[in-house]
């Protein structure tokens, strides 16, 4: 009954006053409209969710700050304050029951508790809180707002800090002390909502000046997930053991210590102590540009995460056990084995400054049904840049490994290294609105694919018209690209039964292609067409921001693929070397064209664009020195 009394006395003395009208509990002379403020969110997931599924997401609850005609880095003015830390609660069905009140939430005549001011700051005290009308005085309305698991707060277990003042508006974010009992699966940070004031602006629109304010909430932590399955014919593959050590610069010779009970890679990461749901200590939530430029211009007011934990960092990542206790990987990327059962994810914890590869090595088993055959391979490894490892909060990461006909692994304590190289490929999916995939060899040197669109499981690894940008990393680095060591090819094969396209048979099938006459060329069963790459310094992450490789060098390749296409892409370390002829004058430009490749010098370096008569042409008889490659195929989508 007072609240309506309240509403009914507003209104009485919107129709009276002409320059002294009050809106909520501020006095403001110069606004000319009376419009309370109510609140919506969205909370962006795999599949955006709104209404009751996300209310649920966030316990119901979260809370709120707000200020109008903000500037600069400094706190708000006692009278530019509107929200100060406001609780907003959900309850069905109540949507304009109240005039604050017009998507299920509301704020006015909610007390917080002792508890609850305790450890929330600043507070919004002990007395009821009232309702908040927009003031048409002021140029803008800055929101920002947090969520956790009420019990959480109330218990202690999250302390939630504003922050009022900083450098930059961007700096004025949040500090989230945990303890390692928190829940932060319902640990949540909005984007920043700044609202301005427009001319003759529709109060209806989503976030309009007058209207309903629509916060995004994003969860504080990162998930985590890894799966492998293999694509050798005739084998089954078991996974032995993973290596790993506990340095903070480690290389693949100093990872030494075995793990053979979980999957196990080293890159920083934050474990939660054994029975814990996480780990203690501090979120900082900051709403920097996507540039990290901390201008206010261009703010995009998404949350940056960071997190710092009371206990000692890891700097390995360990997950699920399933890949260890499987008795053979699966066959299929639609379907692999996961480090977990059903695929479920682990918590990590954002690192979007991360400057460390992830370091993957590995044993493995090859094992013939039929024969009875195995084969060891010993040391396998791999490196994924650290751009790629930069991982955000709200964000659900898939590693996926391809175990395929190529490794730079031992088959034997002795044997030479890559033989017959078998490859993983990581897919990495990041999943918010959207996905985005990596795709990286194991091998040495590792190659990297990565297509900002949209996951692709059924008959392909990317789809089609997606511009897939590549990187290579060597022992040294990123490796500078050009088209003098990184080619590209359409390939196919005439017969997929017995000379299946894969990396091992591509490799052979380039070894042999300049050795080969014109009619070799075109009996041969795997196909290889010659493509091309544009070469740069970046890729485009899948919100469309840019992800710098490089600053100055060539380390990025990319092309836009073609449905049903099959593609390879070979990188070249060291150049293999080859026997050559004697040398041969060719009778005419038919012989010429016959011969195949055929090349200028002696060393069969510089190859013969068209014949000419009398001239001696050389030409490639077989490979004398196989060299160092890497090789990644990429499979299309069929439309």
């Amino acid at each position: 009954m007072k609240k309506y009394l309240f509403f009914a006395t507003a209104l009485l003395a919107l129709a009276s006053c002409t320059s002294n009208d009050y809106l909520g509990d501020e006095a403001i002379g110069t606004a000319n409209k009376q419009a309370p403020i109510s609140f919506g969110f969205e909370v962006p997931t795999p599949t955006r969710s709104s209404g009751v599924e996300a209310a649920t997401a966030l316990s119901n609850q979260f809370i709120v700050w707000g200020e109008k005609s903000e500037a600069g880095g400094s706190a708000a003015t006692a009278g530019n304050l509107v929200f100060k830390n406001y609780l907003v609660r959900w309850t069905d069905n109540t949507a304009y029951t109240t005039t604050s009140n017009t998507k299920n939430w509301e704020y006015v005549g909610i007390t917080a508790t002792s508890n609850e001011n305790t450890n929330i700051s600043p507070n919004s005290g002990t007395t009821a809180q009232t309702i908040k009308y927009w003031d048409y005085g002021a140029d803008n309305y800055t929101f920002t707002a947090v969520s956790a698991l009420p019990a959480d707060i109330t218990g202690g277990k999250v302390k939630i800090t504003k922050t009022e003042s900083g450098s930059a508006v961007s700096d004025k974010g949040y500090t989230i002390e945990v303890t390692d009992e928190a829940d932060l699966e319902h640990l949540y940070f909005a984007d920043r909502q700044q609202i301005s004031k427009g001319i003759g602006a529709d109060r209806t629109a989503v976030n309009a000046y007058g209207g309903n304010v629509t916060l995004t909430f994003r969860n504080a932590i990162t998930k985590v997930r890894v799966g492998m399955f293999e694509t050798i014919p005739g084998y089954d593959v078991k996974i032995d053991k993973f290596y790993y050590v506990d340095d903070a610069a480690p290389t693949f010779a100093t990872m030494t210590t075995e793990g053979t009970t979980n999957f196990v890679a080293n890159v920083p990461n934050y474990a939660p102590a054994s029975g814990k749901t996480s780990v203690a200590g501090t979120f900082t939530v900051k709403y920097y540009p996507k540039n990290d430029d901390n201008d206010a211009a261009g703010i995009t007011n998404h949350p940056t995460v960071s997190f710092a934990g009371s206990a000692t960092i890891k700097n390995y990542l360990t997950l699920g056990t399933n890949i260890n206790d499987a008795a053979k990987l699966n066959e299929t990327s639609a379907l692999p084995t996961f480090d977990k059962t059903d695929g479920a994810f682990s918590i990590a914890f954002p690192q979007e400054t991360n400057d460390k590869n992830l370091k993957l090595k590995v044993d493995y088993t090859l094992s013939n049904s039929i024969s009875g055959e195995t084969i060891k391979v010993k040391g396998a490894t791999a490196e994924i840049p650290a751009q790629y490892l930069k991982w955000r909060a709200n964000f659900k990461y898939t590693y996926i490994f391809k175990i395929s006909d190529q490794t730079n692994g031992k088959t034997g304590e002795e044997g030479p290294a890559g033989l017959y190289p078998i490859t993983f490929d990581a897919v990495v999916v990041a999943a918010e609105d959207g996905s985005t995939e990596y795709v990286t060899t194991v091998s040495e040197p590792s190659i990297t694919t990565y297509a900002k669109g949209s996951a692709v499981t059924t008959n392909g690894e990317y789809a089609a018209g997606e511009k897939i940008y590549t990187v290579v990393e060597d022992e040294s680095g990123l490796a500078t690209l050009s088209s003098t060591n990184m080619k590209l090819y359409t390939v196919t094969t005439t017969d997929a039964t017995n000379f299946p396209i894969t990396e091992t048979s591509v490799a052979e099938a380039l070894a042999e292609k300049t050795c080969m006459t014109k009619a070799q060329l075109e009996n041969a069963k795997i196909q290889l067409t010659d493509g091309t790459f544009n070469y740069g310094k970046t890729v485009i992450d899948s919100d469309g921001s840019t992800i710098t490789m490089h600053e100055t060098n060539n380390v990025v390749a990319d092309f836009t693929t073609v449905s049903g296409n099959v593609y390879v892409i070979e990188y070249t370390k060291t150049p293999a070397t080859y026997y050559v002829d004697e040398g041969n004058t060719y009778a005419d430009a038919t012989a010429f064209e016959n011969a195949g490749t055929l090349y200028t010098d002696a060393e069969a370096t510089t190859v013969a664009e068209s014949w000419t008569y009398g001239t001696t042409y050389y030409k490639r008889t077989g490979v004398k020195n196989v060299g160092t490659y890497a090789y990644k195929i990429i499979k299309i989508a069929t439309l």
